[in-house]
């Protein structure tokens, strides 16, 4: 079927991933597909940080272009806490599984 996930999960059986407050987070997002990907975090601004091994100081967003057959590292300080959405912009990818949750230690479900 058609379907997009991000670590081979689909959006609602997810795992989350847990952030502790204060901390630095750094995700490399690999799009190892034929479709630009630009995915979008909630409640943070992120920067981003490296494109393909080459690292730099790059310009602070909320969505991030990931190119096809690329990867793009990005780093943000979890300084919100909560629950907060993490997926792709193509809403028929989110649609399809292409989203997973960041969520703080201590925060109920």
């Amino acid at each position: 079927p058609y379907a997009w996930s991000i670590d081979g999960e689909y959006w609602p059986k997810i795992t989350p991933l847990v952030l502790t407050q204060g901390q630095r987070v750094e995700i490399a997002l690999v799009n190892h597909s034929e479709i630009a990907h630009p995915m979008h975090l909630h409640g943070h601004a992120a920067q981003v940080v490296e494109l393909n091994g080459q690292r730099f100081q790059g310009a602070l967003r909320d969505t991030v272009l990931v190119p096809p057959m690329q990867t793009v590292r990005i780093a943000f300080d979890a300084k919100n806490p909560g629950r907060w959405a993490f997926h792709c912009h193509n809403l028929y990818h989110m649609a399809t599984g292409m989203m997973t949750e960041f969520r703080y230690r201590g925060i109920a479900v």
